[in-house]
């Protein structure tokens, strides 16, 4: 069997050393739109150097024709849409992990808004891709916890060590005759949006924990969370109970002090 690998990061290129005899990987696919990225522009080098061929998807258009034939791909923190055409180019369909439960976190930015909303637990879930978002069969799932100080970028670490772990139990899952795959109750859960500049705007209506929720939720290398401080809007770095002589103090909807380390966002 020959398959696609789509991807914008290079832990991807890992499940190909995990992937049984006989299936090969043929080329991967990135979106064109990030190609200049340093994760997809890694990518690209570590294909280079294994002798993998690599394929631009422009947003909002079908894959090119120049594309070899597969049977199967794989969708690993990929960033485009996959329309209905390209996924019936596949006849064995398309293995995705997505980093939420299903169906309580399906859509975009999961992982923060799982940590905005104080979940205890992050979803890790390998799921076959549909027209519908995320709303195939599930393969394999589990989850890992979301410690309470850990940011967003820590927190991605840990979602792709598991996420890689439970590869081959979701392959061999998807390529079992006598498995039967969790069908998610679609009328319990939703569909999360993208994040937006404006849902990491932060006043004082915010209680204390919803407020260090967001600002690790929005941790580098993501835009992160703002304030208005004087009348200018400004980035929060990071959060303390403790003041310092450059950290601003901000009374939360709690009745709590919390001290800020801000930057101007202009300046950056």
């Amino acid at each position: 069997m020959r398959i696609h690998l789509f991807t914008t990061d290079p832990s991807g290129l890992q499940l190909e050393n995990m992937l049984p005899s006989g299936v090969e990987l043929s080329c991967v696919i990135i979106p064109q739109n990030r190609r200049r990225s340093e994760k997809v522009a890694n990518v690209v080098e570590l294909c280079r150097k294994s002798n993998i061929e690599v394929f631009e998807h422009k947003r909002g258009e079908v894959l090119p024709n120049t594309l070899p034939i597969a049977e199967r791909a794989i969708s690993w923190l990929y960033s485009q849409i996959i329309s209905k055409k390209d996924l019936e180019r596949y006849p064995r369909g398309i293995l995705n992990m997505h980093g939420g439960k299903i169906p309580d976190y399906r859509g975009a930015s999961v992982m923060q808004w799982q940590i905005i909303n104080d979940e205890k637990e992050l979803g890790i879930t390998w799921h076959e891709i549909v027209e519908e978002v995320d709303a195939g069969p599930i393969w394999a799932e589990t989850a890992i916890p979301i410690k309470e100080y850990a940011t967003a970028f820590e927190l991605r670490n840990d979602m792709i060590h598991a996420g890689v772990t439970l590869f081959k139990k979701a392959w061999l899952n998807s390529t079992s005759k006598n498995f039967i795959p969790r069908k998610p109750d679609l009328r319990t859960g939703r569909v999360w949006p993208n994040r937006q500049p404006k849902d990491g705007f932060l006043t004082s209506e915010f209680t204390a924990r919803e407020f260090r929720n967001t600002v690790r939720a929005l941790s580098p290398p993501w835009p992160p969370a703002t304030i208005e401080i004087g009348g200018k809007i400004v980035a929060i770095n990071s959060v303390s109970n403790m003041p310092a002589h450059d950290r601003i103090p901000h009374k939360t909807a709690d009745g709590e002090t919390l001290y800020l380390d801000i930057y101007d966002v202009g300046a950056q």
